[in-house]
């Protein structure tokens, strides 16, 4: 599996209630550890400018030079000078899925609350817009689907649809539009991905907040979630429409509840679009999700007879690209603070990131 990563694109110690901007890292790490077969993509960053095709300009001036606050609500340096990167992030997985067909992931969060000119909600660039408005900008593409089912309304997509008047983008959200219960949503999903059978390309936001367990989420269980990944993938490889995904949210604490939650959507990735290592195994449900399932149930009342029925309740830097070149300097350097290496051949970053991690990791 394809999977775009910089380590520009990651923030330590981001004061926040999200742990987006740390958890690029995180995620790849734990696909490391799990054997997943990865390969890892060289990210383009994004430019103001090509900031600026989805935002009002003056916004992206004003977060870029820490005159306005980023999504997280702060003017951090460090979070400033990651934006370029993730963004580009999720445009460089679009841009190979266009090119090559089949699924790549991005290793980024934190979009769809931003709108033209304001952040929002942990989101201070809206990638999805920009990685269409880029795409589109250069020919590439003529229709693009987005597919949000992160737990939350995408209202900062569907406020640059209506700002720009972009009838080319078709957006569906989990947030404002599912209007049943999980196993009956479970149902259409198909039907909601087939909708985007026209579309050169769909980016789905592969939220881990819809979970039961989450803070901010509590409508899906592990195993709901594992079958929402399995559908959109499966659906997305029968129409043949390329399809490249992200992380969105996940506010669980300790993170590794929302690491294994990611771990599943790529494992389903996997199995859908490549072979998977019949060793490696989806996390299942903990026992602190079956127990929430069995003691939550209550007891609803049929005033028509007065039967009683038991049901379940779920918990509801500035790259100058000129006319948008979208080629930036192709040498990787010192990707990590100890790893000193440059190459133009992606397999050899590949390697190299990997070697280096193994090295950590047997470091202790």
């Amino acid at each position: 599996m394809k999977v775009f990563f910089d380590k520009r694109q990651s923030v330590k110690g981001n004061s926040s209630f999200s742990p987006s901007a740390g958890k690029p890292v995180e995620v790849l790490k734990s696909w490391l550890d799990l054997g997943l077969p990865i390969e890892i993509g060289k990210v383009k960053p994004i430019s103001e400018k090509g900031l600026g095709l989805a935002h009002d300009p003056s916004y992206v001036r004003g977060v870029l030079g820490l005159s306005r606050s980023n999504g997280f609500g702060n003017q951090s340096k460090e979070v400033a000078a990651s934006l370029h990167w993730t963004s580009g992030s999720l445009y460089s997985a679009a841009e190979y899925v266009v090119k090559n067909g089949g699924a790549a992931a991005s290793l980024t969060s934190g979009f769809h609350h931003a709108g033209y000119s304001h952040g929002g909600g942990f989101c201070t660039f809206n990638g999805l817009m920009v990685t269409a408005l880029v795409l589109k900008e250069l020919g590439l593409v003529e229709k693009v689907g987005v597919l949000d089912i992160d737990m939350h309304y995408g209202n900062g997509t569907d406020d640059i649809i209506r700002k720009l008047e972009l009838d080319w983008v078709k957006h569906w959200t989990f947030g404002s539009q599912r209007n049943s219960d999980s196993e009956e949503w479970l149902k259409e999903l198909p039907k909601i991905v087939e909708s985007f059978s026209d579309c050169d390309v769909i980016l789905y936001q592969a939220g881990a907040d819809p979970h039961i367990l989450d803070p901010l989420g509590g409508v899906l269980t592990t195993e709901q979630m594992r079958r929402r990944d399995e559908i959109v993938f499966k659906t997305a490889k029968k129409m043949g429409v390329p399809i490249a995904w992200n992380l969105a949210g996940g506010y669980q604490d300790p993170l590794r509840k929302v690491l294994n939650l990611h771990d599943n959507t790529a494992i389903e990735c996997v199995k859908v679009f490549e072979t998977l290592n019949s060793k490696i195994k989806s996390h299942e449900a903990s026992q602190e999700e079956i127990n929430k399932i069995n003691h939550k149930a209550r007891f609803k009342y049929d005033w028509s007879d007065f039967e009683i029925e038991e049901e379940v309740e779920e918990e509801e830097s500035n790259f100058d690209w000129g006319e948008v070149d979208i080629e930036p300097e192709e040498v990787i350097s010192e990707p990590w603070s100890d790893w000193d290496y440059s190459s133009d051949d992606p397999s050899m970053v590949n390697s190299a990131i990997k070697s280096w991690y193994k090295k950590k990791r047997k470091a202790g």
